[in-house]
């Protein structure tokens, strides 16, 4: 009877009923604090109620939960309001329901940047907020491979994180999602090797205009054994290379035309002779290529 009062009331003296305004496009979930408002009983209001980790609320006087999770915050005001109905508490409640304070939202950033792991997110945030909260890009990141995935989906969406961190191409900055998974690859596609009879062999990341000269010089240059006039470029299949020497000799001495600029997976080999043994190169080749196979399966 008391709220049948105060809508006439409202509608005799001011001439207008205020109805609250609701997110609808929120739904609710655990961890939300909300606010309880109901017309004409302070009583049973409430200032603060957390939805629990079950997604669930109390309420004065109704017996038993009331499941929030996953219902807007208009549709949780009319769950309430048929309960007290039905319960013989009210005769028609008026129910505001605010959110305070919205739960934690997380996605996860995994792969080449500083701190993989979960990186808390507000609302309309993006992926360049998240992948600089985990630290920003390693020096060993692919970022023209990155990929994002949405909760509950299969479906990895490729990024290129190049064109948006290096060109400021901001046309795949997605608003973040709670639940997202971006991915940073480590670059094992640009990169060379350098092996044989150098004083630092291995793998080193692609950099523009590296040539057979600068690899050697990465890996600290030929040993006492070694033959730079014998150095060998191998290009494409390793199970079926093409192979080429190299006079690094010749190019140390002017003549520049012999210097060949790498391209991805190049290795170069320095022998110990002018004249290489290919059968202790092709030994070499089929190490690389079983430690290619470990890195694709993550070992």
């Amino acid at each position: 009877m008391r709220n049948i009062q105060a809508v006439l009331f409202a509608i005799i003296v001011l001439g207008v009923i205020v109805v609250p305004a609701f997110a609808d496009d929120y739904r609710l979930a655990p961890d939300d604090v909300i606010e309880m408002n109901i017309w004409q009983e302070p009583e049973l209001s409430r200032k603060q109620l957390q939805i629990n980790p079950d997604g669930n609320i109390t309420v004065p006087y109704i017996n038993g939960v009331i499941q929030a999770k996953g219902m807007t915050q208009q549709e949780l005001s009319q769950k309430i309001h048929d309960e007290y109905v039905k319960a013989e508490i009210l005769l028609d409640p008026k129910i505001d329901i605010n959110v305070i304070n919205r739960h934690k939202m997380q996605v996860w950033v995994l792969g080449q940047v500083g701190r993989p792991g979960p990186v808390d997110f507000k609302q309309g945030d993006s992926l360049t907020t998240a992948i600089s909260a985990a630290g920003s890009t390693m020096p060993d990141a692919w970022l023209e491979s990155a990929t994002l995935t949405h909760k509950n989906s299969d479906q990895q969406i490729p990024i290129d994180l190049r064109k948006m961190l290096l060109l400021g191409d901001l046309s795949q900055n997605y608003a973040l999602q709670e639940g997202d998974t971006i991915y940073i690859p480590e670059d094992t596609f640009n990169k060379y090797y350098v092996l044989g009879e150098v004083r630092q062999p291995g793998m080193f990341k692609l950099k523009e205009n590296a040539s057979v000269l600068s690899a050697v010089m990465m890996a600290g240059g030929e040993t006492e054994r070694g033959s730079l006039k014998g150095t060998v470029l191998v290009r494409g299949d390793l199970k079926n290379p093409e192979k080429r020497i190299v006079d690094i000799g010749r190019i140390k001495k002017g003549d520049v035309s012999q210097d060949v600029k790498l391209e991805p997976g190049d290795v170069v080999i320095v022998p110990e002779t002018s004249k290489p043994n290919w059968n202790k190169i092709a030994t070499i080749l089929n190490t690389v290529t079983g430690a290619l196979s470990l890195r694709r399966f993550g070992f």
